[in-house]
C-alpha cells in the first residue's frame, strides 16, 4: 500500500510541477520542457532515487507510443489545411535537407571517435530527425505564423519516419550485409502513401459517423478509441501510424472547410472548443510525464558518450542555421524559431534500443550517445528558444 501511495504522490507532484513549468514558460519564457527534464533527473537514480528506470520498462514502450501518436493528432488541431498545403513544399525540402545534414554530421563525429563507417551511419540516421514530442508542445505556445507551425509539425512527423526507415535499413545492412537502394525508397513511399490514405479516409468516415450517428451524444473518448484503432491498423499494414494520426487530426480540424467544398449549405464541424480543450489537457499530461521520463533516463556514467553526444548536439545546432536559405522570405522571428527547433527525442531513443536488441557491436555505447544527444539538444534548443523569445519581446517593448 505504501508503494501505491508513493506512486500517486509522485504522480501528483509531477502534474503540479507541469502546470508550474507551463506557467513559467508563458509568463517568463522559461523553457517548460527543460524544467520538466531537470525535475525528472531530480526524481531519478542520480538524485533522490524515487524513480528507477528499470521499474518503468514494461509501461514505457506503450506510453511513449501513445504520447507520439496523440501529440501529433492534437497538434493537427492547430493547423489550417490551406496553410498546411501552402507550406508542404518548403516543409518537405527543409525536412530532407536537415535530416541528411544532421545525419552526416553525426556520422562524421562518430568516425572521429573510432566507430566504423556502418555503425557511424547508423548513429547518424538514429539522430537525424527532430522530436515531435518536443516541437509540437513548444510551438503551440509560440506566436508564429500558421505556415511555420504547419511546416515544423510536418518536419517533426516526417523525420521520425526517415529515422526509422534509414536506421532499420542500416541495421539490416550490418547484420545481413545486404542493401538495395530501391527497396529503401519504396519503403518510405509506402509508409507515407498508406499512412496518408488511411488517415484521410479514417477522418472522412469519422465525420460521417459523428454527423449521422453521434450528433447529439458524442463521446470524446470514442474518438480516442478510434484514433488508437487507426494507429494499430496502419502500423499492421506497414504504414506509419503517427503520420496517419496527423492526417486524421488535420481532417477533423478542417471538417467545416472540407464539407463546405462538397456542399456549401451543409458545412459540418465535428469538433467543438470543449473537445479541443479536452485533447489539449491530455497532451499536457502526456508531455509532462514524457519529459520527466527523459530526465529520469539521463545517464552520466560514461564520459566518452557524453563528449560524443555534446559534440553532435553542438554540430546539429550550428548546422540547423544553414537551412535558412529555404525560408529566407519568412519573418525574422519565425526563421529564428525554425533554426531553434533541433531537439531529438522519442524516435531516437526507440531506435537506440533496437540496436541493443539486435546485439550490434557498440550498441550500448550507441544508446548512451543517443541519450546524451537527446539531453543536450533539448537543453540547447530550449535555451535558444528562450533567448529568441526574450529578444523578440525586448524588441517589441523598445518599439
Amino acid at each position: 500500500m505504501v508503494d501505491v501511495l508513493a506512486t500517486l504522490l509522485i504522480g501528483s507532484a509531477i502534474i503540479f510541477f507541469g502546470f508550474l513549468a507551463e506557467f513559467l514558460f508563458r509568463k517568463f519564457h522559461v523553457p517548460d520542457v527543460l524544467l520538466l527534464i531537470i525535475f525528472g533527473f531530480i526524481l531519478g537514480p542520480y538524485a533522490l532515487k524515487y524513480i528507477i528506470p528499470s521499474s518503468l520498462q514494461n509501461i514505457a514502450p506503450v506510453f511513449t507510443a501513445f504520447a507520439l501518436l496523440f501529440l501529433l493528432f492534437d497538434g493537427a488541431f492547430n493547423i489550417d489545411i490551406l496553410s498546411f498545403f501552402k507550406g508542404l513544399g518548403k516543409g518537405m525540402l527543409i525536412t530532407i535537407y536537415n535530416f541528411f545534414v544532421s545525419s552526416l554530421s553525426a556520422a562524421v563525429i562518430a568516425l572521429l571517435f573510432g566507430f566504423d563507417l556502418l555503425h557511424s551511419l547508423l548513429l547518424g540516421f538514429i539522430l537525424g530527425g527532430i522530436s515531435s514530442a518536443f516541437v509540437i508542445p513548444v510551438i503551440r505556445n509560440l506566436k508564429i505564423k500558421k505556415e511555420t507551425y504547419s511546416m515544423l509539425t510536418l518536419e517533426s512527423a516526417v523525420t521520425d519516419v526517415l529515422c526509422v526507415v534509414f536506421a532499420i535499413t542500416m541495421i539490416q545492412i550490418i547484420t545481413l550485409k545486404n542493401f538495395v537502394f530501391t527497396q529503401v525508397i519504396s519503403k518510405i513511399v509506402a509508409l507515407f502513401v498508406i499512412a496518408g490514405f488511411f488517415g484521410i479516409v479514417a477522418g472522412i468516415i469519422w465525420i460521417v459517423v459523428i454527423s449521422k450517428i453521434f450528433k447529439k451524444n458524442k463521446s470524446y473518448m470514442l474518438t480516442i478509441a478510434y484514433l488508437l484503432l487507426l494507429f494499430t491498423v496502419t502500423e499492421y499494414l506497414n504504414g506509419n501510424g503517427a503520420i496517419a494520426t496527423l492526417f486524421f487530426g488535420l481532417v477533423l480540424k478542417n471538417s467545416r472547410k472540407l464539407t463546405s467544398m462538397i456542399d456549401g449549405d451543409t458545412a459540418i464541424s465535428v469538433t467543438t472548443p470543449t473537445e479541443k480543450l479536452f485533447y489539449s489537457q491530455i497532451s499536457f499530461f502526456l508531455k509532462t510525464f514524457f519529459f520527466v521520463y527523459i530526465g529520469v533516463l539521463l545517464d552520466f556514467s560514461n564520459a566518452k558518450a557524453l563528449i560524443i553526444g555534446l559534440l553532435i548536439a553542438v554540430a546539429v545546432m550550428l548546422l540547423r542555421n544553414t537551412s535558412s536559405f529555404i525560408v529566407k522570405e519568412f519573418d525574422p522571428y519565425d526563421k529564428k524559431i525554425i533554426n531553434s527547433m533541433f531537439a531529438r527525442g522519442l524516435a531516437a531513443a526507440v531506435l537506440a534500443q533496437l540496436a541493443i536488441q539486435n546485439n550490434l557491436q557498440n550498441a550500448e555505447l550507441i544508446a548512451k550517445v543517443t541519450f546524451a544527444v537527446i539531453m543536450f539538444t533539448i537543453i540547447f534548443s530550449s535555451v535558444r528558444i528562450y533567448l529568441v523569445n526574450k529578444s523578440n519581446f525586448n524588441a517589441k517593448q523598445a518599439a
